[in-house]
């Protein structure tokens, strides 16, 4: 197998998180996988059975990776929107042998928003030329379904490592810390973390991610001209850094409404925080009422919130009922449904 996202140890990009926990977590009897990194990869996957580590060069980038593409995998794992991908699969079956090209549709195909014309270029000629497709959420393959005409062979969660995410002793805050991890675009809706900030003024905001687009710049700006003394911007963290910023709080919040399985939900609610988010792509991360809430417009989150900074007895319910919930979640449980289809993508045709 070869898998396409690159494993640097500082990437906190959510597919290559999810490519290190199932490579490492598949069967080295019967899986041979092959990994990127740019300068330094994972030290959990160095030396790893069944685990090839390759550097990217600094120019040629391209054409190494193509060669790489035609070097005889079984299969091409976690389709890019790169143009060696995009050349390996306008060639000829032939010339591919037997390599099925796998995409992994992890949200919505409305997430791409107005995407520059090379990515459209890429994405359109990429996509459909895939020989396996399989998606996140049920919601996220029936999208797949009906916009990219393409039929979704398996769902497959991701999962978080319980071990690593787990409760502190107990949540001590005088006052609640609600906390925001993504992406800071407007796409994720940190704008409305803003808001609440402004309702609730009493309680502590933190917003934890890499700005993009100069939107970081835009907060600031609001935090600065609405007096806003309760919020923090955080920047980027590293998973073990995010790990103990959960721990520090009591509530956490994503006003995304474009999404799979949020990666930040399962990880919030494996420390014990209730999560709100929105109902619009049914992540199954959250049960509505028991281990947090899923909203339907912002008002609703807004009241929703407020309940649970009002009620620390219906965070506490509803932490413990989320970690509870992320046992079915666990990468020791969720891995083995993708080996399974792994193996059975391995031994079906090419399309």
């Amino acid at each position: 197998m070869l898998f396409l996202p690159v494993v640097d140890v500082d990437n906190t990009n959510a597919q290559s998180l999810n490519v290190r926990e199932i490579a490492r977590r598949l069967d080295p009897e019967r899986f041979h996988s092959t990994l990127w990194y740019e300068h330094e990869p994972d030290p959990q996957l160095r030396n790893h059975a069944g685990i090839r580590l390759l550097q990217l060069p600094s120019h040629g980038k391209t054409l190494r990776i193509l060669r790489e593409l035609l070097a005889g995998y079984d299969i091409i794992a976690y389709v890019d929107y790169s143009p060696a991908t995009y050349l390996f699969l306008h060639l000829p079956r032939a010339v591919r042998r037997r390599a099925k090209a796998v995409f992994h549709a992890e949200a919505p195909s409305a997430q791409i928003m107005n995407p520059s014309r090379a990515l459209r270029f890429l994405h359109d000629g990429i996509v459909p030329r895939c020989d396996f497709y399989t998606g996140i959420t049920e919601f996220v393959s029936q999208d797949v379904q009906s916009h990219i005409k393409k039929t979704v062979s398996y769902i497959l969660p991701v999962g978080v490592d319980t071990r690593l995410f787990s409760p502190p002793p107990g949540r001590t805050n005088p006052v609640p810390v609600v906390l925001f991890a993504g992406t800071l675009v407007e796409r994720k809706g940190p704008q409305h973390v803003l808001a609440a900030a402004e309702r609730f003024p009493s309680v502590t905001f933190r917003l934890v991610g890499a700005g993009r687009q100069g939107f970081s710049e835009v907060l600031q700006q609001r935090i600065t001209q609405s007096g806003l003394k309760n919020v923090k911007l955080d920047g980027p963290k590293t998973q073990l850094q995010m790990r103990d910023i959960m721990r520090e709080s009591d509530i956490f919040i994503l006003p995304s409404r474009l999404e799979g399985i949020p990666k930040v939900t399962l990880e919030a609610a494996a420390t014990g925080l209730p999560c709100i988010v929105f109902r619009d792509y049914l992540s199954p991360s959250v049960i509505d009422d028991v281990t947090g809430f899923q909203v339907g417009t912002p008002q609703d989150m807004m009241r929703a919130l407020g309940r649970l900074i009002e009620d620390r007895s219906l965070r506490e319910r509803m932490g413990a009922a989320a970690r509870k919930h992320m046992e079915s979640f666990d990468w020791e449980l969720v891995s083995r449904q993708w080996q399974r289809a792994y193996v059975e993508i391995s031994a079906m045709p090419a399309r």
